[in-house]
């Protein structure tokens, strides 16, 4: 949840939104603080420690939503000052780095909602967050989600890696949209295949919304 909190944070207050994840090499996620001249980062309580071995500040977002605390008068007019314009830079993300130094892409306003507009995640979906903070991927299952007015599932850290654990939760949650990479797909796809009882948990799912790398073709 603290991931979701900082993401609609950092848009609300006009900032620009720059993902790391530490399972990224350290020298990858310094370069990025740096490129980027990073003011803030937000951790919680599992990324505190990692995070601050970098020179920039932090500040834990598990805190702040455990305070309860509330805006004032005062900081709620200051961010209704807050201006935004499409040509904004929404957020940056940066390239894996396989052919050499990772790139910075930088995502405008203007750009990201027109994308959002043209989604296919639908109103009545219940969308299971599943991609990495690496890839700008996860935007579109965190914000399309939240945008379209859908109800979005998040699973427990490092949970994509345990199958049994994420159809049960996509059979709990009657998830209805999954936006997996083609590679974690085949590897459930073989986890099914294996497991006629796993098959009939993800039976809810209307959409299997493949991107981000070479498809791989597969069949349950």
């Amino acid at each position: 949840m603290e991931m979701i909190v900082g993401i609609m944070s950092i848009m609300t207050s006009g900032a620009v939104y720059a993902p790391l994840s530490t399972n990224d090499p350290f020298n990858r996620l310094e370069s990025i603080i740096h490129e980027v001249n990073a003011k803030l980062a937000l951790v919680n309580q599992m990324s505190h420690s990692y995070v601050s071995m970098f020179s920039v500040p932090i500040l834990n977002i598990s805190e702040v939503v455990e305070s309860h605390n509330s805006l004032n008068d005062a900081q709620m007019k200051q961010l209704s000052q807050v201006t935004v314009t499409p040509d904004s830079i929404c957020h940056i993300v940066f390239t894996s780095g396989s052919t050499g130094t990772p790139k910075a892409v930088q995502i405008r306003h203007r750009s990201f909602m027109n994308c959002m507009q043209t989604h296919i995640i639908q109103t009545n979906d219940i969308v299971l967050q599943l991609t990495s903070s690496s890839l700008d991927t996860h935007l579109e299952d965190i914000d399309g989600a939240l945008i379209r007015g859908a109800q979005l599932v998040e699973l427990k850290a490092e949970g994509h890696f345990d199958f049994d654990y994420v159809t049960q939760t996509i059979h709990d949650k009657q998830v209805t949209f999954v936006g997996p990479v083609p590679s974690w797909m085949n590897a459930l796809g073989k986890f099914l295949n294996e497991n006629n009882r796993a098959q009939e948990r993800v039976k809810t799912v209307r959409c299997w919304y493949l991107g981000g790398e070479k498809k791989i073709i597969f069949s349950v």
